[in-house]
């Protein structure tokens, strides 16, 4: 592409980016959909700007923040969570109750519910749903971090689902609230969704967008909406300008640069949400010298994390001190091994101990999109001032995950929304550093290992407390995952919307179903 005079090749591809986006919203737009607050006020469609609509969304596919917040609202879990953040019963008719020794968990379900095409929700279903499992491995990521505990799902009788396990899951009731139901015959379809939510998949167009209307014959409470519309708005800017025009109801994925604009807008209202998501930032040990304690620690030292907070995220972030941020199970505020600002000395002395040359040189593996790029410039500052060239290794999304499965990186950075699949569980942040882990970077620590597997097993949650706690600190204190800061998730609607669920986007999940427009 080249760019046109006076224009930057960034330029061009912003200018593209909205014009696409503009394209997407009037072809989505309609007599009963968006192109305006007051229309789709009057008509209550909600309208929602999203980074992407994928191609393929059946939600036990995949964990990715995208295909999850465009099939929450047709989708229904066995169990959720309550307004104070309790566990309540969903599609289930009561709480789940454990077999002996903690390997089976047998469900009831809620009678008169029924799935979008009109046949009965029955265990069957649900079976169906939690064997996925097994053969998952490869195709569904949300799934998959089940599979080292389940084992199958038996149907007792037409309401009644006994789930087995290999081993003592504890936390499995609270999964309960993430993994969605769907029907049995539509499972594999990757763009087909019939499930038993309040609202169902009315028309798609492929990588646009989404319109869902509401499923008249939704078992539980009404919502005000007639419809929502997901729309890809790739560019945050384009998004941003969409919100203040009326074409779309909230923009997802606001830049930390655009928050002190949108406070002074009076029409806008801006969610600022410290969630469970996180920077992932992971030494491959199976080379060198990231197999060097001495080494990684220097790198640890001379990380400015409050310069990333700053620079990258406009002080809309938490300093980091191992994997665990804020809102997750384990976190302690008080935690501090490294220091906000780079300490030198400590890093060179390090250095000098690790006895690698300050000559090395690596790279950072980061995507062409979101912030890793920024966060990876800074580091290669950082390190720079330890004598250690750093690059940036950028890959496409699919080459990033081919990459980094089978381990060829140096170090891999990326923005994780850790909620969508373990709640305020250390699920994502600890499976991969177990040593049976398909995704371990060359990690191995027995008692690591030990610790991970009475964390998950135990239903005593001040126990679980304290060994998320221990092993954030090993990890930490190892330098063996270095994210600088916690940065927050920030969500921007429009002032006459009302009811979008805050306590949903802590555990990064966009809860539409209570939300409603009001006319002006």
């Amino acid at each position: 592409m080249n760019a046109l005079p006076g224009h930057s090749r960034r330029d061009v591809l912003r200018i593209s980016s909205a014009a696409i986006a503009a394209a997407a919203l009037s072809g989505c737009a309609g007599a009963d959909d968006t192109g305006g607050s007051s229309s789709s006020g009057s008509s209550g469609t909600l309208s929602v700007g999203l980074f992407e609509v994928p191609v393929g969304f059946a939600p036990l596919y995949s964990n990715s923040q995208n295909v999850r917040w465009v099939t929450e609202p047709a989708t229904d879990t066995l169990l959720t969570h309550d307004a104070s953040g309790k566990l309540v019963p969903h599609l289930a008719a009561a709480l789940p109750v454990a077999g002996p020794g903690g390997v089976s968990y047998t469900i009831r379900l809620r009678k008169g519910v029924r799935f979008h095409n009109g046949d009965d929700l029955t265990a069957e279903h649900v079976a169906a749903s939690f064997n996925f499992i097994p053969g998952s491995r490869g195709k569904s990521q949300f799934l998959s971090l089940l599979a080292p505990w389940f084992n199958k799902a038996v149907v007792v009788d037409p309401l009644t689902v006994r789930l087995e396990l290999r081993m003592p899951y504890g936390i499995l009731p609270d999964q309960l609230a993430r993994i969605p139901i769907s029907h049995k015959d539509f499972i594999a379809e990757k763009a087909k969704l019939v499930a038993t939510g309040p609202f169902q998949v009315d028309k798609v167009v492929t990588g646009q967008s989404m319109r869902l209307k509401r499923f008249d014959g939704y078992w539980g409470p009404k919502p005000t909406l007639s419809a929502i519309v997901m729309t890809s708005v790739p560019d945050p800017s384009t998004r941003l300008v969409n919100l203040r025009e009326g074409k779309i109801h909230i923009a997802t994925g606001v830049q930390p640069v655009d928050i002190a604009g949108i406070q002074r807008d009076r029409s806008l209202k801006l969610h600022e949400i410290q969630g469970t998501g996180g920077i992932r930032a992971m030494l491959n040990m199976t080379r060198k010298p990231f197999n060097n304690p001495d080494f990684r620690r220097a790198l640890a030292f001379a990380m400015d994390r409050e310069g990333v907070r700053e620079a990258v995220f406009h002080g809309e972030a938490e300093i980091a001190q191992g994997p665990l941020g804020p809102n997750v199970i384990g976190y302690d505020a008080g935690y501090r091994p490294y220091p906000a600002k780079a300490d030198l000395n400590q890093a060179r002395e390090l250095l000098k101990a690790s006895g690698v040359s300050k000559d090395t040189t690596f790279k950072i593996m980061v995507s062409t999109s979101g912030a890793a790029r920024d966060i990876a410039q800074v580091f290669a500052e950082n390190w720079g001032r330890l004598g250690i060239k750093v690059t940036l290794d950028v890959a496409d999304p699919a080459n990033w995950n081919r990459r980094w499965l089978i381990r060829d990186y140096d170090m891999s950075l990326t923005v994780q929304e850790y909620g969508l699949v373990g709640g305020s569980m250390p699920l994502s942040q600890f499976t991969v550093y177990r040593a049976a882990s398909r995704q371990n970077p060359g990690y191995r620590n027995g008692a690591f290992d030990r610790d991970f597997g009475r964390l998950f097993a135990t239903s005593d949650e001040a126990e679980r407390a304290q060994l998320a706690g221990k092993l954030n600190r090993i990890l930490a204190e190892e330098a063996i995952e270095l994210p600088p800061v916690y940065p927050k998730l920030l969500v921007a609607q429009r002032a006459e919307v009302s009811g979008l669920d805050e306590r949903a986007l802590l555990l990064g999940r966009l809860n539409l179903r209570g939300v409603s427009i009001s006319s002006r």
